[in-house]
């Protein structure tokens, strides 16, 4: 049984999967820490090691067409234990919902509304995406290709803009990182940002053509990856190691763009994309959780549940953290550790199929 009527296509399934990489540009602030000026090479590298675990998602829902990670995980490990790993996913999409409307009230109030309480923030916010899910994917991919557009020209104006403050000695040493910290901000950037792209397997039943889905999912990493790169650089050039102190570089370098005092300003431009491709990550993590229950406890509609599991993302949010640097810490710490469990289960599911030479 299908809950979702609407259908969309692999093109707009590539803006979203970019959309939702994007949202995760804040995630550059957990390894600039340990990766100071190297944190480019950290993200380039960990795109390329999150390719093969975006192959191994698309290779699992195309092995079983039509079926989200729910129903697999019924197929493969049979209604008890596969009931309790998909509740562990809900679980995980509804916090990572949560931690990401918590950065969202932080931006908000630190750089747009100082005197808002962050409650009411998150309230409002979680509103708007609580609307997008419950009026459907369709709305939100087809919203998703313009907002991710916008948001790559944004990029490569403000690029240009910023180039005659940039400093290339600001990448200099060149190669003189750690190696146990380019591993630690190697797998920072591929679990946080890159493979978190595995809550896709609850929407590939609802592409047109799921045998694209691979080159999709593949262009979309690489060119919500790619944006990332072009912000960091960007980032290290002009701001170079005071970068690594500042929660969002992006906002501060674009703050000293000041064309001949006409086009200034641009920083408001900057948090509310900033904003928008965040909302694309909540809002699917969002439709993921809503989703998920719905399937585990056979509801016709995931619809009724919007509201509940709105509330729950909210109280999260509140309750998780009280400030944005206590965000920051847990990401650069705890936080690849928890996500990695999770990212790397369908990757287990796949090789217990071929296994089990399922389905049959």
């Amino acid at each position: 049984m299908r809950l979702e009527k609407g259908i969309i296509s692999s093109s707009q399934l590539m803006f979203l999967v970019a959309g939702y990489v994007q949202g995760s540009v804040l995630v550059v602030a957990f390894t600039n820490v340990i990766t100071k000026q190297y944190t480019w090479l950290v993200v380039l590298s960990g795109l390329a090691a999150s390719v093969p675990f975006a192959m191994a998602y698309v290779a699992l829902a195309r092995k079983f067409p039509g079926k989200d990670l729910i129903q697999i995980n019924h197929i493969i490990y049979g209604p008890y234990l596969g009931k309790l790993l998909s509740a562990s996913y809900i679980w995980f999409f509804c916090s990572i919902a949560g931690f990401m409307l918590t950065y969202v009230g932080e931006i908000i109030k630190n750089y747009m509304m100082p005197e808002t309480p962050k409650f009411i923030i998150c309230i409002l916010f979680a509103f708007i995406c609580a609307w997008a899910v419950r009026n459907g994917i369709e709305i939100l991919a087809r919203t998703g290709v313009i907002f991710v557009m916008v948001i790559i020209i944004v990029i490569l104006i403000t690029f240009v803009l910023l180039l005659k403050d940039m400093e290339l000695t600001n990448f200099l040493p060149f190669f003189d990182l750690p190696r146990r910290d380019f591993i630690q901000g190697t797998h920072i950037m591929l679990t946080l940002p890159f493979c978190e792209i595995m809550v896709f397997l609850m929407l590939f039943p609802y592409v047109n053509k799921g045998v694209e889905a691979k080159k999709s999912v593949i262009l979309g990493l690489i060119i919500g990856g790619a944006s990332i790169l072009i912000d960091t650089v960007r980032n290290t050039a002009v701001l170079g190691i005071t970068s690594t102190i500042m929660v969002s570089p992006s906002i501060e370098s674009v703050r000293l763009i000041d064309l001949a005092e006409i086009i200034t300003r641009l920083e408001m431009l900057v948090i509310t994309l900033l904003l928008i491709a965040m909302f694309i990550k909540v809002t699917v993590m969002y439709y993921g959780t809503v989703l998920g229950i719905a399937r585990l406890f056979n509801l016709r509609s995931y619809r009724p549940l919007v509201l509940p599991i709105g509330s729950i993302i909210v109280s999260l949010c509140i309750l998780s953290f009280d400030y944005l640097t206590q965000n920051v810490d847990f990401g650069a710490r705890s936080g690849p550790f928890f996500t990695l469990t999770f990212e790397s289960l369908p990757v287990l599911t796949l090789l217990v199929a071929k296994i089990r030479k399922l389905p049959k």
